[in-house]
C-alpha cells in the first residue's frame, strides 16, 4: 500500500522522507525549522501545543511518554513562554518505578517528587502545571532562559500563574535549599515585566519569616 501523500503541516523527522544531512540542509537554506529534538516543519506553519505533543509522540519511547513529564524549561516551551530547548528536560516522579531503558540523545532525566495537582495530561503527553512550571524554574534554572521563561510564564494571563501565586507557592515550602534565591528571582522577574512586584524580605505567604 503506498504511503499517504505528504502535506505541508506534517512533521518531518530523520528518514521520514528525508536524511539528517538533508534536514539540516533544509534548515540552513530556511526552508524548515526545528520543533524539537530531530522533528521539523516547513518554515511558517504554526507550532501549536498539539503539534509539539505529536513531534514527542513520534520521538520518546513508550516508558518516557508513560512515566516522564515535561517540566522546566521544556514545560515552559511547550506553553510557549520559552524557545526550543537544546536539550529537553523530563522529570520522573521519583515515588514511581520507572524501568530505566536508553534515553534518546537530547533528553536529560530528572528525578523529582510530583504531587497529584502537578501534572496536567495532554494526551500523547504529560507537562508540569503552568505554577509548578514556575517554581522550578525560580529554584532550577538560575540562568537568563530561566528568568525570561519565568517572567513571560508569570505574565501570560492565560496561564493563571502571577508573580504573587507564585511567591505563594514557594513560601509554603518552609525551609529548603535555595528557597530565598528563587524568591528573590521572581519578585526580580516581576518587576522586569512592569509589574507592582510582590512581598519583599524573604517572608512566607502568610507573612511570617
Amino acid at each position: 500500500m503506498d504511503d499517504p501523500p505528504w502535506h505541508p503541516d506534517a512533521l518531518l523527522l530523520p528518514g521520514r522522507p528525508f536524511s539528517r544531512v538533508e534536514l539540516s540542509a533544509l534548515v540552513a537554506d530556511g526552508v524548515l525549522v526545528p520543533v524539537v529534538l530531530e522533528a521539523h516543519l516547513l518554515r511558517g506553519r504554526p507550532v501549536t501545543r498539539r503539534l509539539k505533543a505529536a513531534a514527542l509522540e513520534a520521538q520518546l519511547p513508550p516508558h518516557l511518554l508513560r512515566r516522564g513529564v515535561l517540566g522546566r524549561l521544556s514545560a515552559a516551551w511547550f506553553y510557549g513562554c520559552a524557545g526550543r530547548p537544546t536539550t529537553l528536560p523530563l522529570l520522573l516522579d521519583k515515588l514511581r518505578r520507572t524501568t530505566m531503558s536508553p534515553v534518546p540523545e537530547g533528553v536529560a532525566l530528572h528525578q523529582v517528587t510530583l504531587g497529584g495537582y502537578d501534572v496536567h495530561d495532554t494526551g500523547a503527553v504529560r507537562v508540569t502545571t503552568p505554577l509548578r512550571t514556575a517554581v522550578d524554574l525560580a529554584l532550577h534554572v538560575p540562568g537568563p532562559d530561566g528568568t525570561a521563561a519565568l517572567t513571560t510564564l508569570m505574565h501570560a494571563p492565560h496561564l493563571h500563574c502571577p508573580p504573587e501565586l507564585v511567591v505563594a507557592a514557594l513560601g509554603s515550602f518552609g525551609r529548603m535549599p535555595g528557597r530565598q534565591a528563587a524568591l528573590v528571582r521572581v519578585r526580580r522577574a516581576a518587576r522586569a515585566a512592569g509589574g507592582t512586584g510582590v512581598a519583599g524580605g524573604g517572608r512566607r505567604a502568610d507573612g511570617t519569616a
